[in-house]
């Protein structure tokens, strides 16, 4: 966490002249044209403006969510209190919060703050404790503080109560600014108020520094702001405070009529669709420039000028697994279903597997029966695709909708994408040990397999390195893709060339020389040949089975190359998720 040095003196946040343009081969457009301002410390600011007026570009570039690109270019001075910030510092001194409440659904109000404190805070047990429930009561969240948070499959909170534990959740690491993305949003009028109401105050008694858009709020919220920034077409029409603006456009012929919601009113008259309005934006620029510019560039010359001194507090990384892995554990033990169903998949896979090749042939007595062979590779086979893909899809479908609660709290710098990495692998690796084991050890004997006890523990073995490639790449296809529907058409088509050159529906050595080093990037051709080996080295049958395959790896040199496959995937999801870690807008 940073605690701040010099927190009741507040910090200002001001631009200069900043300009943002998308520039294409097809097109040129401005999308904020030259824009300065300053949001004070004890007030809370509101920018308004029509759809594509730019007021969530202006959010994002102040709390450096904007991109900066070849394609889109970003101008402009951007500080606080003076002091320009990027965006590893702005969590130093601010807080983000986004309109949709991303937060995991299965836990508590109070755990998911005491999570955060956790990894943000410095100092005692005690002291976070504190913290926590300071900020349960300035949020008033005191009395849902031990309910679920909830979402789409489990029962929680209103959505009110949501949207309050969002802000709560930044509001523990004391940040002296907060940025909010429409805040109202999808709120009812009561609630929103409540909402706003609670921020005010908290602005007020604390002297924080808040910046939200809103898009129409009632007279009452409208009432709330202390100071307004209406947007047009990438341009201000007004900056000042709120109280003032009515007077302000009057005194150019635009009078808000009286009794009406001034915020209705002011929209109204920005929005683009209207041939009227239009044409009125002329007259809006030219009275900003000619009664507002002159004040607000006097304003922003006298911003605070205090240094911000903060102690950088983000959990060690250590810390950041073990809090992320208790979080995971806990999460599996609220939704204690998913966990069961894999369990009982697995013993009815086993079963059904096992009665499907019950009693294959003896190979005493078929000693010379390619037939017999080719039932047993082909129930060898089927045992390490089902151990590879029970693993995978579900961890392709799990990833991506869990993508948007990670990337909010590793931009927030809660934890590292490596910690947050290591902590998943920790809790999916329960299913990768237990649900092949119990797989196998069903159907392993009901087939006929190789009825040595050793035998049986090496492919036990084996099935469990496949499932926990499956798990690697499971984490990688979910990582590379923005949504499950995505992740889930593309991973079989990625994962197809590996059965294609397992060395069982052709053998390696007749691939065509092109392509035939897609084998060795196939955890099936290891696997398979690691478990034909196992199943028929010394083995009644006459026939060559081994030398059938052409595999000739060795049976311990395909586990080892298993594993290293295994960490190949892993290596390369970790950077996957370090260098895919875009910001949140």
């Amino acid at each position: 966490m940073i605690y701040q040095e010099q927190a009741k003196k507040g910090v200002d946040i001001t631009w200069r002249n900043v300009k943002y343009t998308a520039h294409t081969k097809k097109y040129h457009r401005e999308i904020l044209k030259g824009l300065s301002g300053i949001c004070k410390a004890g007030e809370m600011t509101a920018i308004m403006g029509s759809s594509g007026a730019g007021k969530t570009t202006l959010l994002n570039i102040l709390c450096c969510r904007a991109e900066n690109t070849n394609e889109v270019k970003l101008l402009g001075d951007i500080t606080a209190n003076g002091k320009t910030f990027d965006a590893r510092s702005f969590s130093n001194f601010a807080a983000y919060v986004m309109q949709e409440d991303l937060i995991l659904e299965t836990m508590t109000v109070l755990e998911a703050l005491q999570f955060a404190a956790n990894l943000k805070m410095t100092g005692t047990e005690q002291q976070k404790q504190a913290k926590v429930q300071e900020v349960l009561k300035i949020m008033r969240l005191e009395k849902c503080q031990n309910s679920l948070i909830g979402g789409y499959a489990v029962k929680g909170i209103t959505k009110g109560e949501k949207k309050r534990t969002s802000i709560a959740f930044e509001l523990v690491s004391d940040p002296d600014v907060i940025f909010l993305d429409e805040p109202t949003s999808g709120l009812d009028s009561f609630t929103a108020y409540n909402v706003v109401d609670v921020l005010q105050q908290y602005a007020r008694e604390q002297n924080k520094t808040i910046i939200c858009t809103i898009h129409q709020p009632s007279s009452e919220i409208f009432m709330k702001f202390d100071r307004l920034i209406l947007l047009v077409d990438g341009k201000f029409i007004y900056q000042g405070p709120r109280d003032k603006v009515i007077d302000y456009f009057g005194s150019f012929g635009f009078q808000c009529p009286h009794l009406s919601n001034p915020a209705d009113y002011f929209m109204s008259i920005m929005h683009a669709e209207s041939e009227e309005n239009r044409n009125n934006y002329k007259v809006y620029f030219e009275n900003f420039e000619k009664k507002l510019s002159d004040e607000i560039s006097k304003e922003i010359d006298q911003h605070g000028t205090e240094l911000i001194l903060h102690k950088s507090a983000q959990a060690s990384f250590f810390t950041q697994v073990s809090i992320l892995i208790k979080r995971n554990f806990k999460n599996v033990q609220r939704n204690p279903m998913e966990f069961r169903a894999k369990i009982i998949q697995a013993i009815i896979l086993g079963l059904f597997t096992g009665l499907i090749y019950l009693n294959l042939p003896d190979p005493e007595s078929h000693r010379d029966d390619q037939r017999v062979v080719n039932d047993y590779n082909g129930a060898i086979f089927f045992l390490i695709q089902t151990t590879h893909m029970n693993t995978l899809f579900p961890i392709v479908l799990s990833l991506p909708l869990e993508k948007g609660v990670y990337l909010k709290e590793e931009n927030a710098k809660l934890y590292s994408a490596t910690a947050y990495f290591l902590a998943k692998m920790a809790i999916e690796s329960m299913v990768a040990l237990v649900c092949p084991t119990i797989f196998v050890a069903i159907s392993y004997y009901m087939i006929g397999l190789n009825a040595n006890f050793g035998r049986f523990c090496f492919f036990v073995l084996v099935c469990i390195i496949n499932g926990f490639i499956g798990l690697s790449q499971g984490l990688f296809c979910g990582s590379l893709f923005k949504d499950p529907q995505t992740a889930i058409n593309i991973t079989p088509m990625m994962i197809l060339p590996f059965f294609l050159f397992s060395g069982f529906y052709k053998n390696v050595t007749d691939m065509p020389d092109w392509n035939a080093w897609i084998q060795w990037l196939s955890n099936y051709r290891y696997a398979f040949e690691a478990l034909v080996r196992n199943n028929y080295t010394d083995s009644p049958f006459t026939i060559d089975v081994i030398g059938q395959t052409n595999l000739d790896l060795g049976k311990w040199m395909s586990v080892l190359l298993l594993v290293i496959l295994f960490l190949a995937f892993s290596l390369i999801t970790l950077i996957l998720l370090n260098t895919k870690k875009q910001r949140l807008q």
